[in-house]
């Protein structure tokens, strides 16, 4: 089906929505362009992402309605939106360091724990959101300074430090879709929707049927490719990698042992084989960056209090069993009395 595309041509100093100065164009995405602006008020600089397919108007929505519910230092902010004539826009939070795709070129592989680190700080904010964010891949990683980073050239990667250093943020919602059911879906019967390179075997077949092990796949990809420099799988087109996502066995070249099996862990072709959540890779991955383990999600929590809660019920029962044969049994005596 063809795109239906609305003509738009911005350049330097050109303003949207008489709202924010053009000062240039980032890049393009699957929904359109995103231009380096500044604010007319206050002079903040921004980010602002201007539809240009009207066929991805519902991924638009989407991605605005989802950042929307989310203040998390870990995912790029929304700051506004609206019209600019017949196209949409969302204005997000300027990330300086540009992505981690950026990253990886000017700064080649990472360390171990360099590159765990980094995976953290990304699993903190997909944790936050609450969503299977099904496009997981370095462009949609953004990387900007930390709170107390000042101004002037943009600090390398520093462990464990996002004041001094960078910190990174997941950004593009566009295919995100809720867990639950019931929610709207986006995608049709036998729709491929992602990015080949980074998609799993079971989004190869089918993006509808995938959840959040999905995106664990995705980012063991990622992680293969901050330390060898490649991902693993190529080829010379889409479907040719996405075959060899569902049918080849990652090739692993010598690497750190920790991230070699988390990795293998990640690219299981079987999504049970992965991680049972995206906890307990965080937590694996927060191991080899020597950062604390993070907190488990509130429904983990719930049922660990359920748990010992249980336990404790039982071993009552168990230190008062004799009371309690003894209460039980004049119970029952004084009943049959009657």
């Amino acid at each position: 089906m063809p795109r239906a595309t609305l003509e738009l041509k911005l350049s330097k100093n050109d303003l949207i929505a008489d709202k924010y100065k053009v000062i240039k164009k980032l890049g393009e995405g699957g929904c359109g362009s995103v231009y380096r602006c500044k604010a007319t008020k206050g002079e903040a600089e921004v980010a602002v992402k201007v539809l240009e397919n009207a066929s991805d108007l519902a991924r638009f929505r989407r991605e605005a309605k989802v950042l929307s519910g989310i203040r998390h230092p870990h995912v790029v902010r929304l700051l506004d939106r609206g019209t600019h004539g017949a196209h949409p826009f969302l204005v997000l939070e300027y990330m300086e360091g540009g992505s981690l795709r950026d990253l990886l070129d000017a700064q080649g592989r990472l360390g171990a724990e360099e590159a765990a680190w980094a995976m953290v700080q990304a699993l903190r904010g997909l944790r936050a959101s609450r969503t299977v964010h099904r496009d997981l891949k370095p462009e949609n990683i953004l990387v900007g300074r930390g709170p107390g980073s000042t101004t002037g050239r943009m600090p390398p990667l520093t462990i464990g430090d996002t004041k001094r250093g960078c910190v990174l943020k997941v950004a593009d919602f566009g295919l995100a879709k809720h867990p639950d059911p019931g929610a709207t879906r986006l995608t049709n019967t036998g729709q491929v929707m992602g990015t080949p390179v980074y998609m799993s075997p079971e989004q190869c077949r089918n993006t509808r049927t995938v959840n959040f092990r999905s995106d664990i796949y995705s980012l063991g990809v990622i992680l293969f490719e901050m330390v060898t420099g490649k991902a693993p799988f190529d080829a010379t087109n889409a479907y040719d990698i996405m075959a060899k996502h569902c049918n080849d066995e990652p090739k692993f070249p010598r690497m750190d042992q920790r991230i070699r099996d988390i990795c293998a862990r990640c690219l299981a072709k079987n999504p049970k084989d992965r991680f049972p959540s995206l906890y307990t890779l965080e937590r694996d991955l927060a191991r080899v960056a020597g950062l604390d383990e993070p907190e488990p999600d509130r429904a983990g929590r719930s049922w660990l209090l359920i748990t010992i809660g249980i336990l404790v019920v039982g071993v009552l029962i168990w230190l008062l069993r004799e009371q309690i044969t003894e209460l039980l049994t004049a119970w029952w005596a004084k009943g049959s009395s009657r």
